[in-house]
């Protein structure tokens, strides 16, 4: 998981470096995620995660809209690494939240609903992903469960 987590830091140093202005300017989430999307897709490339699809707000489970335990209704994560058709494969899902819009709460039980084991998307991992001016926050979720923050 170190790992990962280490592409996920460069990632987004890569936007605190480049797109900082998206981040002082208060700027749509979604222009951080994409940023964020294209540095760690390149990351990825010639590593044993270039094998799965990564996903800005894939909102399918197969045919069906994505819904989780606590949500009725369709819900889409930020970002997922994955390989679509299947939830055999179900590896990173993140939720982004900038510094202006804070309250990760319902982030938070999306992802521990999208990693619950009883679930039938699995996913190995969830990061909560707080934006900071200066620097990111994450909360790490595995098996339906907060691991810890850092």
């Amino acid at each position: 998981m170190s790992e990962i987590l280490e592409m996920i830091a460069s990632s987004l140093g890569k936007i605190y470096e480049n797109h900082i202005y998206l981040i002082e300017k208060q700027v749509s989430e979604r222009s951080i995620v994409f940023w964020f999307g294209v540095y760690f897709h390149e990351i990825l490339q010639g590593t044993e995660y270039s094998e799965y699809d990564l996903d800005v707000e894939y909102n399918r489970n197969m045919r069906e809209p994505k819904r989780t335990q606590h949500s009725e209704h369709s819900t889409y994560p930020d970002l997922i690494l994955h390989k679509r058709g299947s939830n055999e494969s179900n590896f990173l899902i993140i939720e982004f939240k900038p510094w202006w819009n804070p309250g990760n709460d319902s982030d938070l039980q999306k992802l521990q609903d999208f990693t619950n084991p009883d679930s039938e998307y699995k996913y190995e991992i969830g990061l909560s992903i707080l934006i900071g001016l200066e620097m990111a926050k994450y909360t790490i979720i595995k098996k339906g469960e907060i691991k810890g923050e850092f």
